[in-house]
């Protein structure tokens, strides 16, 4: 096993021990579910495309690997030992140690707001074990930030279509699963509610 993978594993282990609740999963996302997840991405799109809940860098691969521009990617992650991670790992790449809840303010500090125009929001965020409130200010930080025309690629363990109070005011426009992770995953695009078309 590469010695890098070595490291990624024993890094999401340590997070699952020490946050259980904000890690939100007993393993990293399969090569599978990462690449479900990027073909959602539209690449023509100009626009930035951020990633919440980075981690050890495995769906920050796929974007990269499915043609996101790095200089276009900004990826945030909570914990310091993973930021710092992801930092050896995507040299090219806006790495940010930070909180979802302060999303619109990290996306206009590093866009310098000349250029906040963002169309993805990639998140592997575990909504459904955050606190209701948690959820809610993710959730509304991440509508004002993709405005009338950007969409939030969320993916979930939960493989039912079942309505989740937070995302109220955004509509599903496109859904996969993903049988190949462990465990399975369903990947969903949104848009905000009334603004989506149907793939």
């Amino acid at each position: 096993m590469p010695i890098k993978l070595i490291k990624s594993v024993a890094l999401f282990g340590r997070e699952v021990l020490s946050n259980p609740v904000t890690t939100g999963a007993i393993c990293p996302s399969s090569p599978f579910l990462s690449a479900k997840v990027a073909s959602f991405i539209d690449r023509s799109r100009p626009g930035w495309v951020v990633e919440l809940g980075a981690g050890t860098g495995v769906v920050t691969r796929a974007l990269l690997d499915h043609g996101v521009p790095p200089e276009r990617l900004v990826s945030i992650e909570m914990s310091a030992s993973l930021a710092s991670h992801l930092r050896e790992q995507f040299p090219d790449t806006q790495i940010i140690e930070g909180n979802a809840m302060e999303l619109q303010s990290i996306v206009d500090r590093v866009s310098g707001k000349r250029d906040s125009k963002v169309d993805y929001v990639v998140s592997s965020l575990p909504f459904r074990s955050l606190p209701n409130d948690v959820s809610h200010q993710i959730v509304s930080q991440i509508k004002q930030v993709i405005g009338k025309t950007g969409e939030l690629i969320q993916f979930t363990y939960d493989l039912r279509p079942r309505e989740f109070a937070p995302f109220a005011g955004l509509k599903r426009c496109q859904s996969s699963i993903v049988l190949m992770n462990v465990p399975p995953a369903r990947v969903d695009r949104f848009r905000v509610n009334g603004l989506a078309s149907e793939p």
